[in-house]
């Protein structure tokens, strides 16, 4: 992940992986995601009562957000891409299959793509979104993505907003009522009609001539901020002590 040339405001997505040979199974599964999940996560989260803040860095999205780097861990990323929706987020996207599953959702929610992660195409994907937070996109991170391990944050995000000097904005979404899936980040979608709360620390600021020790005490304090928020704010019984 790093820094290099300018990218087409138009373009939604780069380095989009090379189609690999997929069987029918997963073509047909891309097909079911590309078709039916954007409408319906665009249907069942205007049914969720969410509790925001004042003050939350993406607010009610009255206004463009500000340019920052928005974090969050794997876990939440249903109910954040509902509520960041249609406001020109730049994301981080794997160009592994699960990757690609989501890409499919994410462009259609409205969000800008950037093809890559810590095992393939990283290092271009960064760099790209240091230019484009540059020219005023906002950004946002899964950052124990893609694949884990769960709630332990990998240092992209630092990355970045190092180099770019861009805030670090810690987001966390507390469903009462939701759906766990049996996955590695155990994802979560909130059930119809659930209550939402959305909560959120920062600005964390990373100085651009930090040492790789300085580095890796801030991506500890992004960690434990993002840590903080889940154990002090999730509702649901038995998530408090993981």
């Amino acid at each position: 992940m790093s820094a290099a040339e300018p990218i087409a405001a138009s373009a939604k997505a780069t380095h989009a992986a090379e189609p690999p040979a997929w069987g029918w199974k997963r073509r047909f599964l891309l097909g079911l995601a590309r078709t039916l999940v954007p409408p319906l996560v665009r249907i069942l989260g205007r049914t969720w009562r969410w509790e925001v803040p004042e003050g939350v860095p993406p607010g009610s999205f009255s206004e463009p957000p500000r340019p920052a780097v928005y974090v969050f861990w794997h876990r939440c990323l249903l109910p954040i891409a509902w509520f960041a929706r249609d406001h020109g987020f730049g994301v981080l996207v794997s160009q592994h299959f699960d990757g690609e599953l989501i890409s499919q959702v994410a462009e259609r929610l409205g969000y800008r793509l950037f093809r890559g992660s810590s095992t393939r195409g990283g290092h271009d994907a960064l760099q790209e979104m240091q230019v484009a937070l540059a020219g005023g996109q906002p950004i946002a991170l899964t950052v124990d993505g893609p694949r884990g391990p769960c709630f332990q944050a990998k240092g992209g995000a630092i990355q970045l907003a190092r180099a770019t000097g861009a805030p670090i904005y810690a987001l966390h979404i507390s469903p009462r009522g939701a759906w766990t899936m049996r996955s590695w980040d155990r994802l979560q979608l909130p059930k119809p009609f659930s209550r939402v709360h959305g909560i959120w620390t920062g600005p964390l600021m990373v100085p651009g001539d930090c040492s790789p020790e300085q580095a890796e005490a801030l991506r500890l304090q992004m960690e434990s901020m993002l840590n903080r928020l889940r154990i002090q704010h999730d509702f649901m019984e038995g998530e408090k002590e993981q």
